[in-house]
């Protein structure tokens, strides 16, 4: 019998939500990489490698050009393989209250109401159904069918 912790990681690769939460772990990371100046930057977004980030002026963008190399070494480092390739830093709004512009309560009206078609839960089925324990299964169901949801989210906000 295969432990969970053996089972999770070909689940997730086999669902193809792995890269998406080790990109979601990267931007989640960036404020404790750079904590003296996590209040006049957001990271905002991380696909295919590029992580984009938002600084409030001119004066950040420069000195984080400097460093950007290092920025890139230590989220990799924290993350334990390479996510991150390129950092890409650009005026913008830095909200760290949300990433979104719309307030939380619509996000989630949003989100509840997002349907999946029968063959993404045709798939999370068939993914799932490598898990013996019924508890777990019905767990790992729940979480990629709203990691799925927050992908299509993310898809219309582009």
């Amino acid at each position: 019998m295969h432990e969970i912790k053996d089972i999770i990681p070909d689940v997730l690769n086999q669902a193809g939500l792995d890269k998406g939460i080790e990109e979601n772990k990267a931007l989640m990371l960036w404020d404790d990489i750079i904590p003296t100046m996590a209040s006049k930057t957001q990271a905002i977004s991380l696909s295919g490698g590029k992580m984009v980030v938002n600084v409030t002026d001119s004066v950040i963008l420069h000195a984080l050009n400097i460093y950007k190399r290092r920025y890139i070494y230590k989220l990799n480092l924290l993350l334990g393989k390479p996510v991150v390739k390129e950092i890409v830093f650009r005026i913008g709004p830095v909200d760290k209250r949300s990433v979104r512009s719309e307030s939380d309560d619509d996000y989630l009206e949003k989100f509840r109401h997002i349907q999946l078609d029968e063959g993404q839960l045709r798939k999370i089925d068939e993914i799932v159904s490598l898990v013996k324990d019924e508890e777990i299964q019905n767990e790992l169901r729940e979480l990629f069918i709203n990691q799925s949801k927050l992908s299509k989210i993310r898809e219309e906000n582009r």
